[in-house]
């Protein structure tokens, strides 16, 4: 569980790490000759000064997942070195959008050039312009009260209160939340399913996001965010803070066959991209498991917590595939969360829904012990992971004397089990150390 000392001091990380990522933008179109590297430097310059006159609204842009996504993005592009899957072209001259982004939530006067990218024109965390015809980039002025676009002799509005769409312009809608009176404030998170880097595929056509949301649909997510806010406020507070302190965006998904799906991205962080629709007990889950994500990525990028990569794999009871240490290390980490939320939300359901829940509980715990062991296994981890493992164990030993009903125990068991010899039928033999008949129904240590 985090402080909030500990909330403020990741979010600090990820705002400079930003920063550096933007500045070194700059940097690398102006070694690889970019014809767009003068306008890198002239919109880098341009945020800065935002940065000085509205330093609330410049760090709001400068943190926002799709700001990560799109630098990385750059930065492997520009260095020649792009990834599977990244969109193709570069737009050094975009730093001009994140600009005039944080002059518009700052009411700041300037003007600002931003390229036409993927069909769009963006200012991240506020919105996007589908510019007419063929237009190469957009002149965005504002003047401290009203913004206008100018694309040849077509001129825009673009309304300066957050949320509003017009012609050409479709806005990031704000998704608000109100806590129980004297138990926690409200929350405000933006819904992002508009810009071409607010997760990893939306640019390049992949499943990196689902299409915009109908105005009916976002009423129904806030409605129930509002529920699910009240649950986490009420009876979750310290992942209720952890939410507040950790997550700006919601990014939707298209369901796979479906199937309910969530994500997070190191890349985006800030973010938690989810299919619809969602109820507000699976919402709570959902964002208190990518919560645990996305604090592990935010330590990782401080801090080695990670082993040289040996080429091992491990036995993840919630996937049906072998997994190298990192990915073992974030979903025992995750799902150690997840058990937290339903070792409480057990004792507030009644009737099948509480059997339901215990079940949850003992099924998440045993499958947090079992990462535990694969992990304490390893015996090359760095001082700080073997730290970091050990305050998991002893928080789940704890646990570990505490009593299920025997339905929901049982039906734990039986899940573990088909699950195991699905994976043993698809992959051989479960990793040794979880093999010999060793009893691991008990504590780790």
């Amino acid at each position: 569980m985090a402080t909030s000392g500990a909330i403020e001091s990741l979010a600090a990380i990820q705002h400079s790490r930003n920063l550096l990522l933007l500045r070194s933008v700059v940097d690398a179109a102006r070694r690889s000759g970019h014809p767009e590297a003068a306008a890198a430097r002239r919109g880098f310059e341009q945020l800065m000064e935002v940065k000085r006159r509205a330093p609330d609204a410049a760090a709001a842009v400068i943190r926002h997942p799709s700001t990560g996504g799109w630098g990385l993005h750059a930065l492997r592009a520009l260095r020649g070195g792009a990834s599977p899957g990244d969109p193709p072209g570069v737009r050094p001259a975009q730093l001009a959008g994140l600009a005039a982004a944080a002059a518009v939530r700052g009411r700041s006067a300037g003007a600002f050039t931003v390229p036409v990218s993927h069909g769009v024109a963006c200012l991240p965390s506020v919105g996007v312009l589908a510019p007419p015809g063929d237009a190469d980039s957009v002149r965005i002025v504002h003047d401290g009260r009203e913004v206008v676009a100018t694309v040849g002799r077509t001129t825009t509005p673009i309304p300066s209160e957050g949320g509003e769409d017009a012609p050409g312009w479709r806005a990031l809608r704000t998704l608000r939340a109100l806590g129980p009176q004297m138990a926690a404030p409200e929350i405000e998170l933006l819904l992002d399913d508009v810009d071409p880097f607010r997760f990893p595929g939306a640019a390049s056509g992949g499943d990196g996001g689902a299409e915009r949301l109908s105005g009916a649909a976002v009423a129904e997510l806030e409605r129930t965010l509002a529920e699910t806010w009240d649950l986490l406020s009420r009876h979750h507070r310290s992942s209720a803070r952890e939410l507040s302190g950790m997550v700006s965006t919601l990014t939707p998904l298209d369901a796979a066959g479906g199937a309910f799906r969530s994500a997070t991205s190191r890349e985006h962080h800030g973010c938690v991209a989810l299919s619809l629709p969602v109820d507000p007990t699976q919402l709570a889950v959902t964002l208190v498991h990518e919560v645990q994500h996305g604090k592990l990525a935010a330590v990782t990028d401080a801090v080695r917590l990670l082993p040289r990569e040996d080429g091992r794999l491990y036995y993840a009871p919630w996937r049906p595939d072998p997994r190298p240490f990192a990915g073992l290390l974030h979903g025992t980490y995750a799902f150690l969360g997840v058990g937290r939320f339903w070792r409480r939300q057990r004792w507030l359901e009644r009737g099948e829904r509480a059997l339901a829940a215990h079940l949850e509980y003992a099924h998440w715990r045993d499958a947090v012990r079992l990462g535990l062991v694969q992990l304490c296994s390893h015996d090359r981890l760095p001082a700080l992971t073997v730290r970091f493992v050990r305050g998991m164990r002893r928080v789940l030993d704890q646990w570990c004397a505490e009593p299920v009903p025997g339905p929901a125990a049982a039906l734990a068991a039986e899940r573990f089990n088909a699950h195991r010899e699905r994976w043993i039928a698809a992959n051989g033999p479960l990793p040794g150390c979880l093999r010999g008949g060793r009893d691991l129904t008990g504590p780790v240590g």
